[in-house]
């Protein structure tokens, strides 16, 4: 615009860290829709997070104007970005955990870091922790979100193939409120599709702390 509990410091790399489902209310139901879905500006999504370790989680997005908006922790005195294994979370966690897609055309990025050891956020007030312009430049006017015609004549839908999780790659800029947390947090995961939901799991030579991306791509 996501097994057992095991101790933080015997987190190993190669290990689940969360699971991510999409979600779009229809009425007062909520479904789960395909993470590459190109949604319609006014359509109402949440993401559900399901955790697999105890650890800390912070959540950036930047959106298709350039600025950023922290979406976990939730704002305020209460907010916390601990999250626990086997429990469940939605983002944004401010309000009801939903979102209403807005905004020119093209992909809003969510920036996830996950940590075993507790996120120095930034403080109540600091720059950034509004929607504030993000360092990091916004994509290029020509990288807009197209159908994939044989999915869409096949499913009737309208989904890009590059929108949903992805690694970060190793020279792409992060937004300014996690630059201190994602210099040295590792990019490499693994992913895998099980159904509805995304499985993000640490690359076997990788260790906590590690970054991803989320693509959300919508038009207006």
């Amino acid at each position: 615009m996501l097994a057992m509990a095991m101790p933080m410091q015997s987190q190993t790399a190669g290990t689940s860290v969360l699971s991510i489902r999409l979600e779009q209310r229809k009425g007062d139901a909520a479904h789960a829709v395909p993470q590459n879905t190109v949604f319609r500006n006014g359509e109402i999504l949440r993401f559900r997070l399901t955790s697999q370790i105890e650890g800390y989680l912070y959540v950036i997005d930047r959106g298709t104007t350039g600025s950023t908006s922290v979406l976990f922790p939730a704002s305020g005195h209460a907010g916390s970005n601990r999250i626990g294994a086997g429990r469940g979370y939605f983002v944004p966690a401010d309000g009801d955990g939903w979102f209403e897609v807005s905004g020119p055309t093209g992909f809003d990025v969510l920036y996830f870091l996950v940590s075993a050891t507790p996120i120095s956020l930034p403080s109540e007030g600091a720059p950034g922790t509004e929607a504030t312009p993000s360092d990091a430049p916004p994509p290029p006017s020509n990288l807009l979100p197209r159908c994939d015609d044989a999915i869409f004549k096949a499913r009737g839908e309208c989904v890009d193939g590059s929108a949903g999780v992805a690694p970060l790659a190793p020279d792409a800029p992060v937004p300014r409120e996690l630059v201190p947390l994602a210099r040295s947090a590792s990019r490499d995961i693994v992913l895998t599709d099980d159904g509805d939901d995304t499985a993000v799991q640490s690359a076997p030579t990788a260790k906590l702390p590690i970054v991803y991306t989320f693509r959300l791509a919508h038009r207006e």
